[in-house]
């Protein structure tokens, strides 16, 4: 267990040593300054300290409650944690007071009389708060090293940490450490100072649950590898139902040997931490069966079982075909197909047809394009399924309905006769989308008994037409006669039924 060694503690602890040096100089504005700056930097290394020891010892507790033997481990973080903070808040009480009896902070956020030396030198020395700190670090020191069981690992980490009080150097005329340390000193300098035992606590704390926490790893079973799983309440479902399942991150070692998985009594080889069931089914419907896990824990040798039961149903392969539309092809236009095989995987069925071009769509979906009337097949294979046929009938579009506006014929007003722009072509009760055009068609205008006619290329009124329908007038009689029309996957035109009007 080693003393972390960030580079922003590094440069914390070189600046401490520069602090010692600028005390000997003369102390300028700009070297108060920078006595705060330092304790800024201490004092947020402290705070980020402070998070991860938290989280540290949170650990170890969360181990204790999974495993009893730990326990004694969450106590003894527990109580360093304890003697660091009693240690932290001494010295931030010891900064309070000589920040109050500093005139408390200005409006530089430092205190106001910080270059003044007679504050420390009463606080600290007179008053006697220099050596109860020195006691206070000597405790915890000794507190904290008394947690540590392991005498090697106790000497390492006690050479390791900073929190100490080092002796006088015996050059020194303060023979006293309080009077070495604070004795006219100037307020800016004394505060870096204290907050350097604060940091030295956390850098203690932060070692000795390290070292707890070592402890903990050596003798616990550590997950090394990390799996996705989907735990459902069934493995088959019928369109319509409800799919349910828990989709969890799964943790598991896959060196553990100390691990037996058994399936209705029956062990499984355990390799890499996991095992693998295999079945042959014999007969179709619900097959259920009993898992058994057990778990030996290496510490104490005592074995934690697990059990879950588990379902699948078995049914025979089969395919269907369905035609989303309706039971027959049409000539000329898409028709959307179905194809579903249960218990064969869409990557190994094979789809084929005649008499239709057939199209793959996502979600097992097919387009039938048929080219003429007749018979046509699809014929599905794959994955052990035997060529299975279906057979269908094709057949073509049927002929539309034709009409004037919404008018088939009969009675029509002049001013609606007149608003309308020809013929249309109308599909009705047919499912798919299909675009049918009128080839053309003659329009004969009947008024007292003479006759005119007009041919039209188009359903749309040509110039010849147009000129009779706007002469229309009440009573006269129109024939539209000769409609053709052509349809999707037609070889040639229709002739449909006329259409007659007269005009009120």
């Amino acid at each position: 267990m080693s003393i972390p060694k960030e580079p922003r503690q590094l440069m914390i602890n070189l600046m401490y040593i520069v602090l010692t040096a600028l005390l000997a100089l003369n102390v300028s504005a700009e070297v108060l300054h920078s006595f705060f700056s330092i304790d800024n930097s201490m004092s947020e290394s402290n705070r980020l300290m402070d998070g991860s020891n938290r989280r540290l010892a949170a650990a170890i507790g969360e181990q204790a409650e999974a495993y009893s033997q730990f326990e004694p481990y969450k106590k003894k973080a527990e109580r360093v944690q304890s003697s660091t903070k009693e240690l932290f808040d001494l010295v931030a009480k010891m900064k309070a007071e000589i920040v109050e009896a500093a005139g408390g902070i200005g409006e530089d956020d430092m205190p106001v009389r910080k270059a003044d030396k007679d504050i420390p030198t009463r606080l600290m020395v007179t008053e006697g708060r220099g050596e109860t700190l020195k006691n206070k670090v000597i405790e915890t020191r000794e507190n904290l090293l008394s947690l540590i069981e392991d005498p090697a690992a106790r000497a390492s980490i006690g050479e390791a940490i900073p929190l100490k009080i080092n002796a006088v150097p015996a050059s020194s005329q303060k023979k006293d450490w309080a009077q070495f340390h604070f004795e006219q000193m100037p307020v800016a300098a004394v505060m870096p100072m204290l907050t350097k035992y604060q940091n030295d606590a956390k850098v203690a704390e932060t070692a000795i649950l390290n070292h707890f926490a070592d402890q903990l790893n050596v003798t616990s079973v550590k997950p090394d590898r990390f799996v996705p799983v989907i735990s459902t309440d069934k493995s088959y479902v019928i369109r319509g139902e409800e799919f349910k399942g828990e989709i969890f991150l799964a943790a598991y070692s896959s060196t553990a040997d100390n691990i037996s998985v058994a399936v209705d009594g029956r062990p499984l080889q355990v390799r890499e931490g996991k095992a693998v069931f295999t079945s042959h089914p014999t007969s179709n419907g619900i097959s259920e069966h009993q898992m058994t896990i057990r778990l030996t824990n290496p510490l104490t040798g005592e074995t934690e079982t697990y059990s879950k039961q588990f379902t699948y149903e078995v049914g025979e392969r089969s395919v269907a075909v369905s035609l989303d539309k309706m039971n027959v092809f049409y000539v000329g236009v898409e028709n959307p197909v179905s194809i579903s095989a249960a218990g064969i995987p869409s990557s190994k069925m094979r789809v084929a047809a005649t008499g239709v071009e057939l199209t793959k769509k996502p979600n097992g979906k097919y387009v039938a394009i048929p080219r003429k009337a007749g018979q046509a097949s699809i014929t599905v294979s794959g994955g052990g399924l035997q060529p299975t046929v279906f057979e269908y009938r094709v057949k073509r579009i049927p002929n539309p309905v034709i009409k004037l506006g919404d008018k088939t014929g009969g009675q029509i007003p002049v001013a609606h006769f007149k608003a309308q722009k020809g013929l249309i072509p109308v599909l009705e009760n047919f499912d798919f989308k299909a675009k049918v055009k009128i080839r053309g068609f003659e329009l004969v205008r009947i008024r007292k008994g003479d006759a005119a006619t007009a041919n039209n290329r188009s359903g749309a009124y040509g110039t010849d037409a147009k000129r009779l329908v706007k002469k229309a007038q009440r009573g006269d009689i129109f024939y539209f006669d000769n409609i053709k029309v052509h349809c999707p996957g037609d070889d040639y035109d229709r002739k449909m039924p006329g259409l007659m009007f007269t005009l009120k």
